[in-house]
């Protein structure tokens, strides 16, 4: 597939470092926020690749902020559990699209801190750029996009990771609003209109829910 870089910006906010945008003809079209040379030679698939490490290499490392997970309780309610949360990303080596991770969630609740630790699995779709998480315990995978046609689309750069994590073979959403460890955690977690605006009507309870 013929792929093309171009300039631009995300909506009204400043534009990630990793986007994508379609268009009609089937072209695909990254977008990362600084000017890039367009390219029509041979040389695009290879520009191409350098963006998929460029993504994992940012990816990497320490994450720390919240996270919102909505999902189907026991008596088939849909419900909301938000709590902190701190994600590891490892990759395998330098030239792999794949790695593993760590996820630690907290939460208190009446005084009393409840904890978490879970383990996943991590790849880069070459293709769409997509995100899969594959959690080991629960074996539910989850897709992060980056398509700006997408409602739910992600946003990453060096300082900031947030978005929301599609349920692959699950009817669940995890929003995360996420900042890079070395620096401040937000004292206010706001997150996505589009999670918001999923969320409304349903309760959101600080606590932890098996996963």
């Amino acid at each position: 597939m013929k792929r093309q870089l171009r300039h631009g910006m995300l909506l009204a906010v400043a534009a990630p470092l990793f986007a994508l945008t379609g268009c009609d003809s089937g072209d695909t079209y990254y977008d990362f926020g600084y000017p890039r040379t367009t390219n029509n030679g041979g040389s695009g698939a290879n520009n191409d690749d350098s963006r998929l490490y460029e993504l994992a290499n940012t990816l990497r490392g320490h994450w720390n902020g919240a996270m919102r997970y909505e999902y189907t309780d026991d008596n088939g309610k849909r419900s909301i559990a938000q709590f902190d949360a701190q994600m590891e990303f490892d990759q395998y080596d330098a030239t792999r699209l794949e790695g593993r991770g760590q996820e630690i969630d907290a939460a208190t609740v009446n005084g009393k801190t409840q904890t978490q630790t879970l383990t996943f699995t991590w790849a880069i779709d070459e293709r769409t750029s997509d995100i899969y998480v594959v959690y080991d315990n629960s074996q539910k995978k989850y897709r992060i996009t980056f398509l700006q046609n997408n409602e739910l689309q992600s946003y990453l750069d060096g300082k900031r990771f947030a978005g929301t994590m599609i349920g692959v073979n699950n009817n669940e959403f995890i929003d995360f609003e996420l900042s890079r460890y070395s620096y401040a955690k937000p004292a206010n977690v706001v997150f996505s209109r589009a999670a918001n605006t999923r969320a409304a009507g349903l309760e959101v309870e600080y606590k932890l829910v098996k996963r």
